[in-house]
């Protein structure tokens, strides 16, 4: 069924494939019929904490009492109390103490539209470097960075972008080095990059290549912007995928698990020296839901359930089980050439094409297809035996269409 009174995204509209849901609990949605899909994917990678997770409903049910709306200059306890802990969960604090700033946006296409914006004025330059095979967003300004399909149709600003490789095309950063020598390092502002992918495969960059583009960025002047909406908050693992590199952006674009879903929310880190240029230029950056209460307060839901260690051990559990089960599935069929995972997220990759959506939601899955990839991303609130379930639904629709 096609709905005749709205859209739906990412689709022709006839023809496109939908489900009828009646409602959804923990890692799985409820369909009109009863049946029961599990939500390998957290939805759009947003449901890190589940469909029914009572710390951060609880947490906005209180706000909502408390002050539902604030005006963007109002300042009030929850915002500096919740800024500072975002902060703290960074980690991104400089030598002498000082920890960066954060602007708040309502999605992570603002978040990058924003990071763009300050980037470009800081530096007083127009360039931005970015990877053909991204996505950062369905904003213009998002869409003129992001390489894949979704920005083909629409006229959009890459009049200013460059692209680099791919870092597995380039691991030395040698072709990239040479394309900045050709722009001239002198005009380009930032380089922005998927700290790791998401549904353009799980690209993970090694560290020799981490290493090339901070160098250059030192070298040329050039800001580094961690794109962490689809990978923070503890999807790859540890609280951000810069962690992983021991990176040191000067922006980080937060949004999807900031909330886990529950209100579409989003934010900027920036680092000091680009926060202080503002204390006497105007920052000509806004929103009309700047700093929502309802997003602080899932926020803070998301930031309290990230602090709690008994949290932390069950996460970790499942970590390791997602990564047994992967190598396991691998192992039992000759059509998956292999797997790119970190944390709950992963990319397995097939040599033929894969079945149509329709038939993993048959078979009780809920997942993301590209090309001859399938990307997982199941809910951190899950558990190993739900986990284990699920692999074998998945091993039966790969057992019964591709072996």
């Amino acid at each position: 069924m096609v709905p005749k009174e709205y859209f739906l995204t990412w689709n022709r509209q006839v023809g496109a494939v939908t489900m009828a849901v009646s409602g959804a609990q923990r890692d799985e949605f409820i369909l009109e019929d009863g049946k029961r899909i599990y939500d390998f994917t957290s939805t759009s990678f947003q449901t890190s904490f589940g469909h029914t997770c009572d710390p951060i409903r609880k947490r906005i049910h209180q706000q909502l009492d408390a002050m539902p709306i604030a005006s963007p200059k109002a300042i009030f306890g929850l915002k500096q109390q919740v800024s500072s802990d975002l902060l703290d969960l960074l980690d991104l604090s400089a030598t002498d103490g000082r920890r960066g700033k954060i602007f708040y946006t309502v999605s992570g296409s603002e978040a990058v539209e924003n990071a763009l914006k300050m980037a470009r004025h800081f530096t007083g330059r127009q360039i931005i470097l970015a990877r053909k095979a991204s996505y950062h967003g369905a904003s213009l300004g998002a869409m003129s960075v992001s390489g894949d399909w979704r920005s083909d149709p629409h006229v959009n600003f890459s009049a200013g972008t460059v692209r680099i490789p791919e870092p597995h095309d380039d691991p030395s950063g040698a072709a990239t080095a040479d394309i900045i020598r050709k722009t001239g390092g002198e005009k380009i502002a930032a380089v922005i990059v998927e700290t790791i992918s998401g549904v353009n495969g799980v690209a993970i960059p090694p560290m020799s290549w981490w290493e090339a583009i901070g160098e250059l960025c030192r070298e040329h002047g050039i800001l580094l912007i961690c794109d962490e909406v689809l990978s923070g908050f503890g999807r790859t693992g540890p609280a951000f995928a810069f962690q992983h590199f021991s990176l040191q952006p000067d922006l980080v674009c937060m949004s999807k698990g900031i909330t886990g879903g529950y209100v579409p929310f989003g934010a900027v880190w920036v680092s000091d020296r680009i926060g202080e240029q503002y204390n006497d230029d105007v920052l000509a950056c806004g929103l009309t839901n700047y700093g929502h209460p309802l997003g602080l307060a899932a926020l803070d839901g998301v930031l309290s359930l990230l602090k709690d260690p008994s949290f932390g051990t069950q996460k970790q559990a499942l970590e390791s089980c997602f990564s047994d089960l992967l190598c396991e599935l691998v192992e039992q069929h000759s059509c998956i050439k292999g797997f790119r995972n970190r944390g709950l997220l992963a990319a397995i990759d097939f040599a033929c094409a894969l079945p149509p959506w329709q038939t993993f939601l048959e078979a009780g899955l809920y997942v993301v297809l590209r090309d001859q990839m399938l990307i997982l991303a199941p809910p951190f609130i899950s558990t190993s035996e739900r986990l284990a379930e699920a692999f074998q639904s998945l091993d039966k629709v790969v057992r019964n269409t591709l072996d």
